[in-house]
């Protein structure tokens, strides 16, 4: 019935709109006749609406579309479940989602349920049209209101009981009032309960839907409720909800010191008996002038604000019975001495030391009047991290000192920092921050944006963004924010055609918005060649480049190089600059058009290295090549590393040159000489003054330099000369007072070469030094303190050594006869056996002599492994007759030795005096003793002996 009444109106203005006001006094309205405004107006005491004959009703028909829908596709046999996707008719047996009302075939949901790629964790599974999680798992057919299982398939509704539906609605008392139907419930049809306005004097019914159960409804009369005792009615000119609230009518009363009489609100009067020149008056409320009011002393008074006032007049706070000691309560009453009000107050010299407010003690001396703190407190600054010094009194006012720290936190946008002085939310920041670290290390996902809703305000960035965005045109004008900025949003009011004009895009065109033409580019080629076959584009993109081969020349015009693409226009022919700059190095360039106009690289952009010789010390320059700078060499020190001695050569030192424009090299300086050079020089000293040790000529010159003098004569002639004539310029320059050159560069040379140059300036006492790499490596040679010339070269030095070689080959064959044809003195025991001690052989030798008496004080000595000799004080001065009886005694030692396993051979020998060499020995059973090496052969290669050591 509702429903009809709502449709049969929804769309019409009634005749009576009009007089909706005098309808709303009666008990019973004719609601079929209230459009929706006036229903409006009604139950809504803000809303001033006024009838119009365009407006729609607010309240329309439930949507029967899913429910209609449903039926219908289900009589036909034409609804398809979403699962098996077959037909569903009245025969099937059906499950409804009461979420979205989506109907299935009941085995065909049951197993989409309990399959396990549908199952959650929590084991709910999900509609396949809505989503939705559901919790029980579908096992029964009913009805589409669930009270009846198994429904008939005859009924006028497809699988419905023909019993109302009855289900309640969630916002009023009603139940759905349908036969037991699919699909969602009609909106509420009933009649709502009659309700009282808000001032209890109409009543009126109004449909469920338009009932206003929790906000009420208020008429138009006027409240006339009493709101206070002087009969004052409500101030609120309708009828409302709630209380009627305070009085606000105005009053004209007195205050209480009857001075003025004051307009005032009649909830705010607070009506006091006053007294006033001997009579009374009735005050309501206060005025703001003081009111002076004698002491009973009538002599010290005190000021009171406006308000009612006893009749008799207080006693004198100053009265001796009343003040019983000084300000600070320390001085006993004994000794105030007072005996009249007037009497002066005392005051002692203590400290106050009251407890104030704020916990403090007063520091003030004993005195009249409030306490006022005076205490200095240590107190944090607003970031926390700066203590300071300030008054108690301060902190109380809400005082936080500043310090001059800078915030370290970063802003939400994760650009910027805050960077403001002492910012009182900065150990928050931080505390987020490492709390977002701990996160990151531990694995743990955080989203960032969800934090911008609790930041602290002064952390959030207030700049715009200006960001291009990802169009390439706009920039974000957003707030400045962490992360990628937003879709450019703008747009042109200008068609997007394409270059070939066949893809057209009507405006307007987002930004960003491109053309995606598949017609083929008709453009032009500069060239004149034909044009790569490729799809239409935008002017922005350009055309392949052109691929036609043809000849072209090259950047240095010196050549024509053919098969070049025609987009190429950077020909080169790989030809190289040679031409020296200003700075002295080459051009470098490949192929340059400018080399062929003169006009060559920069010294500026010079790569290579300086390469010059420093003024004050004989290294290269390794730095870049700075000539146009004007920068010198020596503007730096120099961190080559150096050699330095000290003065009898024994200890050496690598130590940077250091050699600058301030600076003098180390180069030729000394270090100092420690005891054990003290030592060695005074050993050497001993030994000449005992003739012990004389150096052979020889000793000038390594050995191994005087070994290439010998195979490479010329060459080293050479280069020994240059050194000489190096030396004996510096000494002339220096006699003349002429300043001398103290460096020698020497052009490249391999390493056995470097080697003997090194070699003899150490002969010389020069410094050297190899610089460069290879194949480019070479020496210098640097002058110091102590270089001096050689007394002898090496041609001399060679001669000197044949020489004596010489001498020494005569002495030595000249000995060599004289031991040949000296006889035999001892007897030479060979191959001792494994294991047979010097002791053995003694004992054995022994018991051998005992059959020769003669021999006397028989001694056996090792000479070396498996080796002793037998000697004895009768053979010391020998003849042919002696010889002749040692040559008996080794038959005796031979045989028996090797019977006994003592040793395998025994020899006729001749030894020193000491016994410790063996000059010769028998060689007629084929013994050699002096074993000669043969003479070693030359070797092809004459620089062999400079390989065997490199510098």
């Amino acid at each position: 019935m509702a429903a009809n009444i709502m449709g049969s109106d929804s769309g019409k203005n009634n005749p009576q709109d009009e007089g909706i006001k005098s309808d709303l006094q009666e008990t019973t309205p004719d609601y079929s006749k209230l459009n929706s405004e006036n229903l409006e107006s009604d139950y809504d005491s803000d809303a001033d609406s006024t009838p119009s004959s365009d407006s729609e009703s607010d309240y329309e028909e439930p949507s029967e579309a899913i429910s209609t829908t449903i039926i219908q596709e289900i009589d036909e046999g034409t609804y398809i479940c979403l699962v098996c996707t077959c037909e569903i008719d009245r025969q099937s047996e059906i499950w409804s989602c009461q979420e979205c009302y989506r109907v299935y075939d009941l085995e065909c949901i049951k197993d989409w349920a309990v399959r396990g790629s549908s199952t959650t964790g929590n084991r709910e599974w999900r509609c396949p049209a809505c989503n939705f999680e559901h919790s029980a798992l579908p096992s029964k057919f009913t009805c589409w209101c669930g009270r009846v299982k198994n429904p008939k398939p005859d009924s006028l509704v497809p699988f419905s009981c023909g019993n109302p539906c009855d289900a309640k609605y969630s916002d009023c008392v009603h139940a759905c009032s349908l036969v037991c139907h699919p699909g969602e419930h009609p909106q509420c049809g009933a009649l709502g309960p009659v309700m009282q306005c808000h001032c209890g004097k109409h009543s009126q019914q109004l449909p469920c839907l338009a009932t206003p159960y929790e906000q009420g409804w208020d008429c138009d009369s006027p409240c006339e409720v009493k709101v206070c005792s002087l009969g004052h009615s409500c101030s609120q000119a309708k009828c409302h909800l709630g209380f009627c609230g305070p009085c606000e009518e105005l009053v004209d009363v007195f205050c209480y010191c009857g001075s003025h009489q004051i307009p005032s609100k009649c909830s705010d009067l607070e009506p006091k008996t006053c007294l006033k020149n001997g009579g009374s008056f009735v005050g309501a409320t206060a005025c703001v002038e003081i009111t002076i009011r004698y002491f009973d002393c009538k002599i010290h008074f005190e000021e009171l604000s406006c308000q009612p006032l006893s009749k008799e007049d207080p006693h004198c706070k100053f009265s001796p019975d009343v003040v019983k000691s000084c300000y600070c309560g320390k001085l006993p009453t004994q000794e105030l001495n007072r005996n009249k009000c007037t009497d002066p107050m005392p005051e002692c010299d203590r400290q106050c030391e009251k407890v104030l407010k704020c916990g403090c003690k007063c520091l003030a001396k004993c005195h009249e009047g409030p306490c006022e703190c005076y205490n200095i407190k240590e107190v944090k600054c607003s970031c926390g991290f700066c203590t300071f010094l300030v008054s108690c009194k301060a902190t109380q006012q809400g005082f936080i000192p500043k310090c001059q720290r800078k915030c370290t936190a970063m802003l939400n946008c994760r650009r910027h920092w805050h960077r403001s002085k002492c910012c009182e939310y900065e150990q928050f920041a931080l505390k987020r921050e490492r709390e977002m670290k701990k996160l990151q290390r531990n694995r743990v996902r955080s989203n960032f944006d969800d934090q911008v809703f609790t930041m602290e305000p002064s952390h959030i960035c207030t700049k715009t963004c200006n960001q291009l965005k990802l169009c390439g045109l706009h920039r974000c004008e957003a707030l400045c924010h962490s992360g990628n900025c937003g879709v450019c949003l703008e747009a042109s009011n200008e068609d997007l055609v394409c270059n070939c004009g066949k893809t057209v895009i009507p405006a307007p065109v987002r930004c960003g918005t491109m053309l995606n033409c598949q017609e083929r580019c008709v453009r032009p080629k500069p060239c004149g060649h034909v044009q790569e076959l490729h799809k239409c584009h935008e002017d922005e993109k350009l055309c392949p480049n052109c691929t036609q081969p043809v000849p072209k020349v090259c950047n240095c015009g010196s050549k024509v190089v053919p098969n070049v693409l025609c987009s190429v226009e950077n020909v080169s022919c790989g030809k190289i600059c040679k031409v020296k700059k200003d700075c002295g190095h080459p051009c470098n360039r490949p192929c340059s058009r400018d080399c062929t106009e003169g006009k060559h690289a920069s010294p500026s952009s010079c790569q290579f290295p300086c390469r010059k010789i420093k003024s004050n010390c004989p290294h290269m320059c390794l730095a870049k090549c700075h000539a146009w700078s004007q920068k010198p060499c020596d503007a730096t020190k120099c961190a080559d590393p150096v050699v330095v001695s000290c003065m009898c050569g024994r200890l050496s030192k690598t130590v940077p040159c250091g050699a600058s424009l301030m600076h003098e090299s180390k180069i030729g300086t000394f270090i100092g000489c420690d005891d054990d050079c003290a030592l060695a020089k005074r050993e050497e000293e001993l030994r000449q003054a005992f003739n012990m040790g004389v150096k052979p000529t020889s000793s000038f010159y390594p050995e191994e330099a005087v070994k290439v003098y010998r195979r490479q004569t010329n060459w080293c002639l050479k280069y020994e000369s240059e050194i000489r004539d190096f030396l004996s310029n510096y000494q002339d320059c220096v006699a003349a007072g002429i300043k001398p050159k103290k460096a020698l560069h020497l052009p490249p040379m391999s390493s056995p070469q470097r080697k003997f140059i090194h070699q003899i300036a150490q002969a010389c006492k020069l410094y050297s030094e190899s610089q460069d790499k290879e194949p480019l490596r070479s020496v210098f040679l640097c002058i110091t303190e102590t270089s001096a010339t050689p007394p002898l070269t090496l041609k001399q030095t060679v001669a000197a050594e044949d020489e004596i070689e010489k001498q020494k080959l005569f002495l030595e064959n000249l000995q060599q006869t004289q031991i040949e044809e000296s006889f035999f003195n001892s007897i030479l025991i060979r191959d001792v056996f494994f294991g047979v001690s010097k002791d053995d052989v003694e004992a054995n030798v022994t018991q051998i002599l005992e059959s020769y008496p003669e021999i006397e004080n028989p001694l056996i000595h090792w000479i070396k492994d498996s080796t002793f000799a037998f000697s004895c004080d009768n053979f010391k001065d020998m003849n042919k007759e002696k010889e002749d009886k040692l040559y008996m005694l080794l038959k005796s030692f031979k045989k028996i030795l090797r019977e006994k396993y003592i040793a395998f051979d025994c020899k006729m020998c001749m030894v020193d005096n000491g016994v410790t060499v063996v000059l010769k020995t028998d060689s007629r059973n084929v013994l050699k003793t002096l074993e000669t090496s043969e003479p070693e052969e030359w070797r092809k290669n004459k620089f062999a002996v400079l390989e065997e050591t490199t510098s």
